[in-house]
């Protein structure tokens, strides 16, 4: 059997055998006598001397509710208590119609009592709990089905724990009595299912929790630790028990203050869960998780606001609930419906909407609530008037003033904690501006905006596309997008620089026209941002190329000085040596060493001139720019054009329109526009077969710069050479730009405008 298997098999063992000691408590008291009370599971009811009863079935001068039974047939409680766990005390075998002599305290006053012994009241405790009961089943019967629907998940056996837990229970609700005492079997069934499965209950909600609807494999995934999770409890309470069982000289306050560490332990996993779910929900992007955290969250509140609203603030206002006690078990029925849809359908409904008006219109009935029984009691505290009618309807008058206030003002919170701060632009906007001033480095600017946008509005996944040429490449993507998304144009100066595209909250909620109108005003400050953003990646890109350039020229230059010039200077020096050797013994040698030589010298200028020339062409120190252009134009015009094949065509007619006197240029500009030319010219005739090119100068502000040929035109793979990305790259390095167009039989036209800057 594998493990997953055998952990179900045990789970549904564990779960059949919390409702069998419920069901064993309930089974007992139907089929032994009964003296038609039950110790209510309050500790106050424990004393020292005794414990205090409630009728259930009330006899004629037998017992009555509040009787504090001390003895039973002339041996005290405290001694029967003393005796729970001694298997060899003698106990009493009741009969039914039995008579037994209770002795209680009544009105201060003890006496004995005569008790008939009967059946047991069960119609009376159906009565009085049949609410708890219900919920107790119907949770059962909920977990039960979710396990039959989702049979090989895990969260849902789970789930099927804490319900038979919440079910073994209820035993509380039928309660223990005198009898249960003195035979101890009773009492120990109660104890496992008040105590032991009322913890499991908690641990296994907590296991849930960790399970569903996000898994917290650090825990549920190693089978020790989930023992320690359920284990650790139990030991706690045991440490409780055994520390105040030896600091206690009274078995029945013992038993009566057992339950305080129980409360403690179960306050500890209550928070323990609250914690998990929150941090589920904050952690999770993935809008269907939060949508069933929302379904939990909303089965959670409405159970609790309606006990706030129908019990607890009726009760303290009027002096009674607006429903029954018995009622009550009802009241906590949301909250296993709201489990079960989470799990199987928690797309049933606009849980948003729901949960929204539920936090606004709950909290707005607890505070005006608050709000009247602060105002009836300060008033009639003030004037020693209670219950007079006009400190009533001024009572009600100022909640009718504040109820349309605290409506809006509660509308605005649940907003903000649901939707963000969609409805307070300004807010957004000034956070977002707060975080930027805060970012220095560029390439978190991006991810800062996207991260702002999502926390400020509640939004599952933004992302930010960025224009680059004719692509769409996303920069940054913050959160996961759980469908389609919602594009709004970066827009700078005219220009789309990129797009911002949001998720709605949820599939089914399209966004507000208040969310629109916010993430537009976002998107026309992003894009400045964007804009930004662009300009410093495309620096950077510039500066790594020029250091890339800088670096392989400084390559070029030491490879071609050692494997040229180096070895040339060297082998010079050699026939020096040669020459001056043999120039006495044998002057014919030497006058051929020294011809060599001059040869020799004559080929290391040359390629020293080829090394200056590819540093800065000289042309341009001995003529200036345009007398260096035309320089190029004249070995065109004295040569014939090249095709593909390299076949010699009529030469390449070139002329130039440039200022007849063109002022001192910066070095960079002069180099920039010469190469740009060279790199054209070698285009127009080698590739574009061009019979005419004009070359334009143009000296402004900036230098413009034109050549146009007449030629073929470039293919798509001749575009994207070596040559054309150079004459960009030349352009940009100063700040200029190079564009360069080309149609099929309709010649090349390269356009270059260079920005003048002193050097």
């Amino acid at each position: 059997m594998r493990h997953s298997d055998r952990a179900r098999v045990a789970t549904l063992l564990f779960a059949a055998t919390m409702i069998a000691l419920g069901v064993a408590f309930v089974w007992l008291h139907l089929t032994t006598p009964s003296d038609g009370a039950r110790i209510e599971p309050h500790p106050f009811v424990w004393r020292s001397s005794g414990v205090v009863i409630s009728v259930l079935h009330p006899q004629r001068n037998g017992l009555r509710t509040g009787d504090i039974v001390t003895a039973v047939d002339g041996k005290s409680l405290e001694s029967w208590g003393q005796a729970l766990a001694d298997p060899a005390m003698q106990r009493s075998q009741w009969q039914p119609g039995q008579v037994v002599t209770y002795t209680v305290i009544r009105n201060g006053v003890a006496q004995d009592v005569p008790v008939t012994l009967g059946m047991y009241p069960l119609d009376a405790v159906w009565q009085e709990g049949w609410s708890t009961i219900l919920f107790a089943l119907v949770f059962e019967f909920i977990a039960l089905y979710i396990v039959l629907r989702r049979p090989g998940e895990q969260p849902p056996l789970v789930l099927l724990l804490a319900a038979s837990g919440i079910l073994g229970a209820t035993t509380w609700s039928f309660g223990l009595q005198i009898s249960d005492l003195i035979g101890s079997v009773g009492f120990w069934l109660y104890k496992a299912t008040t105590s032991i499965d009322f913890l499991l209950y908690y641990i296994a909600s907590l296991h849930f929790a960790l399970m569903f609807p996000r898994r917290y494999g650090f825990l549920v995934d190693h089978p020790w630790r989930v023992g320690a999770l359920y284990l650790a409890p139990f030991v706690l309470d045991a440490l409780y028990l055994s520390v105040t069982g030896l600091q206690s000289s009274n078995v029945l306050l013992w038993l009566g203050n057992a339950n305080t560490g129980e409360n403690i332990i179960v306050a500890l996993l209550l928070v323990s869960i609250i914690v998990t779910v929150s941090r589920t929900y904050r952690a999770s992007q993935d809008v269907e998780t939060r949508r069933k955290i929302r379904w939990l969250v909303f089965g959670a509140l409405l159970s609790g606001i309606s006990g706030l609203v129908l019990w607890q603030i009726p009760a303290n206002v009027f002096g009674h609930p607006f429903i029954d006690a018995n009622a009550l078990g009802l009241l906590a029925l949301p909250l296993p419906l709201a489990i079960a849809i989470a799990v199987l359908r928690h797309h049933l409904f606009d849980i948003d909407t729901i949960l929204n008006r539920t936090l606004v219109y709950g909290g707005l009935t607890a505070i005006v609530v608050g709000v009247y029984i602060g105002i009836v009691a300060g008033l009639g505290s003030v004037f020693q008037a209670h219950g007079n009618l006009l400190i009533s309807l001024v009572g009600a008058g100022a909640v009718a003033v504040l109820v349309q206030p605290l409506r809006l003002w509660l509308q605005r919170i649940v907003d903000r904690l649901m939707f963000g701060e969609r409805d307070n632009p300004d807010a957004v906007l000034t956070r977002l501006g707060q975080r930027l001033e805060t970012t220095l480095a560029p390439d978190a600017v991006l991810p800062t905006i996207a991260e702002t946008i999502a926390n400020a509005l509640k939004l599952p996944s933004v992302a930010i596309v960025v224009s680059t040429g004719n692509r769409l490449t996303t920069a940054v993507e913050y959160g996961v997008a759980p469908g389609p998304q919602i594009m709004f144009p970066l827009v700078y100066q005219s220009e789309m620089v990129g797009q911002l595209l949001v998720s709605p909250r949820s599939p089914d909620e399209p966004l507000s026209d208040a969310d629109k109108h916010l993430l537009e005003h976002i998107a026309h400050q992003a894009g400045i941002a964007v804009h930004a953003t662009r300009l410093s990646a495309d620096l950077q890109r510039s500066r790594e190329r020029l250091v890339t350039a800088r670096e392989e020229e400084r390559r070029r230059i030491r490879r071609d000085t050692h494997d040229g010039v180096g070895p040339a200077l060297a082998g010079l020096t050699l026939k020096v040596g040669a020459a001056r050797n043999v120039v006495t013994r044998d002057p014919v040698v030497a006058a051929r060493l020294l011809a060599e030589l001059g040869t020799d010298i004559e080929a290391t200028i040359a390629d020293i001139r080829r090394l200056v020339y590819a540093l800065r062409p000289p042309a341009l120190d001995e003529l200036g720019l345009v007398a260096a252009i035309r320089g190029q134009i004249a070995q065109y015009q004295a040569q014939g054009s090249h095709d593909v094949d390299d076949m010699v065509q009529a030469p390449m007619r070139v002329t130039m329109d440039a200022p007849a006197k063109m002022p001192p240029l910066p070095a960079a500009i002069e180099v920039a526009t010469y190469r740009i030319v060279s790199e054209a010219l070698a285009n127009a005739a080698k590739h574009a077969q061009a019979r005419n090119c004009r070359i334009t100068l143009i000296l402004d502000k900036s230098l413009h710069l034109e050549i146009a040929d007449d030629g073929c035109g470039l293919s798509p793979e001749r575009k994207a050479g070596v040559g054309l990305v150079s004459m960009r790259e030349r352009a940009e390095e100063l700040g200029g730009t190079c564009v360069i167009t080309s149609d099929p039989g309709k010649g090349t036209q390269v356009v270059a405008q260079l920005p003048l800057a002193k050097e």
